[in-house]
């Protein structure tokens, strides 16, 4: 189970060493959420994440799915993929998820196929579709939905630990901040914890992600 802290470029690298010192597995960069995207720019501070020891998500989120728009995502993708350990493209966007997961497979990282539901958690067959499909592309299915009651996240839980593979399970807001540890009991490999502003809702700072990931599961 690892614990992923996303980060913008502000005050990047003091982040990036208390988000260490903390306890966290590893950096998401929310590229989208950058005042810069050079490619260069960019490539600097995932090498500062790697020289640090910590592991990669490379993020590049899309406007209809909580991110901004950015020029220049493909050419992120196709030049920084290979030197990240996941890079994590949305299921909507599906000829990108191609384009991602062949430049991966350059570098030997690991494809996130996200789906983002802001509103609410929909039925259950379209949770176990979208899991699929994103399984069916040879990455690891991210479900992140909007819990309006805690039935939601009994389905978003249930229905994941039917599928028996990797998968990262999210409901967002506060009635899901529970899955946010207890997604682990249902197979979700990674969950994501804030270090100052949270940039998702429901998400708990990382001190405490941390200790209860000690107290409950070590």
């Amino acid at each position: 189970m690892l614990i992923a802290v996303p980060l913008t470029d502000e005050n990047f690298e003091e982040k990036a060493k208390e988000a260490r010192e903390k306890g966290a597995d590893l950096v998401e960069l929310r590229v989208d959420q950058f005042s810069r995207t050079e490619v260069e720019y960019v490539s600097d501070l995932l090498e500062t994440v790697k020289n640090l020891g910590l592991g990669t998500i490379l993020t590049v989120r899309i406007e209809e799915e909580g991110g901004r728009k950015v020029p220049n995502r493909r050419e992120i993708f196709e030049k920084l993929a290979p030197k990240s350990d996941y890079a994590d493209v949305e299921l909507v966007a599906r000829e990108e998820v191609i384009l991602v997961r062949n430049a991966l497979e350059r570098g030997g990282g690991r494809l996130i196929v996200s789906y983002h539901n802001f509103e609410r958690t929909p039925a259950n067959w379209i949770l176990r579709e979208v899991l699929r499909e994103g399984r069916r592309y040879g990455g690891i299915p991210k479900v992140a939905v909007k819990a309006n009651s805690y039935e939601d996240v009994s389905r978003l839980l249930c229905v994941g630990n039917q599928e028996k593979y990797e998968k990262i399970l999210i409901a967002m807001g506060e009635v899901g901040k529970i899955s946010r540890l207890a997604g682990f009991i249902f197979g979700s490999v990674i969950t994501y914890a804030s270090l100052g502003k949270s940039l998702a809702p429901g998400q708990l700072p990382l001190e405490d992600m941390v200790k209860l990931r000690e107290l409950f599961y070590k």
